[in-house]
């Protein structure tokens, strides 16, 4: 058995998107597991347009780290990440959210965790917009 993760829409609206994301580990990592599929998303219109404005870490049984990337087509680019242990709540709406800055963007938005080992969970919801 692998590392999952499970995601549910919780918002889902014309320029907004709420997706929770649950990482279940059995000591094997996530890396650059889709938390979003911009291809599946017919409300986005420009994989450029995707940002995320806000994010949210619950990791109170891991002892590792959680990053939010924007999967690229030649490179990934890392847009955030939770610290070990406990909960966190990151705020970019101030400054207009943090844009897809992945090199070739696909406006895929994946997770990777490093120190996950078993039986590790997490919760990642991620506050996206799109347009």
């Amino acid at each position: 058995m692998a590392a999952s993760l499970t995601t549910t829409n919780i918002v889902n609206g014309s320029k907004r998107l709420i997706v929770h994301g649950t990482i279940l580990s059995d000591n094997d990592e996530l890396a650059n597991e889709p938390i979003y599929d911009f291809s599946e998303d017919a409300s986005a219109v420009s994989a450029a347009g995707v940002k995320i404005m806000q994010v949210w870490f619950s990791n109170p049984t891991a002892g590792g780290q959680i990053f939010v990337e924007f999967i690229g087509g030649s490179a990934d680019k890392l847009a955030c990440g939770s610290g070990f242990n406990g909960n966190d709540y990151q705020d970019f709406r101030s400054f207009g959210g943090i844009p897809n800055h992945a090199a070739s963007p696909t406006g895929d938005i994946g997770i990777t965790t490093l120190g996950f080992v078993n039986p590790d969970q997490a919760v990642v919801i991620l506050d996206i917009s799109r347009t």
